[in-house]
């Protein structure tokens, strides 16, 4: 018959000492327990998490990694790291230029954008014509405030008007040459 009291071994904590025959060592204190008693909070582990906790809070201005120890409130290792001169505010990134047509939220680059003859300001290719976007020319000639589609509507006026009056002094020759035969 075999006898087992010799395999295995006892759990540590002071109220179990309960024989394991499968125990587990204690990564932080190095003692062995049962599997009732063998995370750190169930056997008091004096080490428990604070050799093996490796956390950090990212510093919102400077964006660095701060340690974190075990215990520790995060305000105050914070505010530790920014006033110990360590702390370097990095510039805000520049945002992607977008397209200022109202809804449109197109990136601008170099292949996509144009601008605007009118008004000058930079959209994305879909809303390059001036109808597509609010269009309000720089001051210029004109008066300020002017749009562009007032602006186009008093130039297709005038080719109008002169085409009217191309045609009208064509007619006119017309006339002078049938009454000269």
């Amino acid at each position: 018959m075999a006898h087992f009291s010799d395999c295995g071994k006892h759990c540590e904590h002071a109220y179990c000492r309960q024989q394991d025959m499968l125990p587990f060592q204690c990564d932080a204190c190095g003692k062995t327990y049962c599997s009732e008693h063998f995370s750190y909070d169930d056997h008091s582990c004096p080490k428990g998490r604070k050799d093996r906790d490796r956390r950090v809070i990212v510093c919102p201005l400077c964006t660095a990694a701060v340690p974190l120890p075990y215990g520790e409130d995060e305000n105050l290792v914070w505010e530790r790291h920014a006033t110990n001169g360590l702390c370097q505010p990095k510039e805000v990134e520049k945002k992607p230029n977008r397209c200022p047509a109202k809804g449109c939220k197109e990136k601008l680059t170099l292949t996509n954008s144009c601008n605007c003859g009118t008004c000058g300001i930079k959209v994305c290719l879909k809303h390059r014509y001036e109808d597509q976007h609010e269009c309000k020319p720089a001051v210029r000639k004109g008066r300020p405030g002017d749009s562009c589609r007032t602006a186009a509507g008093k130039a297709a006026e005038a080719r109008a008007i002169a085409n009217r009056g191309a045609q009208f002094l064509a007619s006119a020759g017309d006339h002078l040459r049938r009454l000269v035969k």
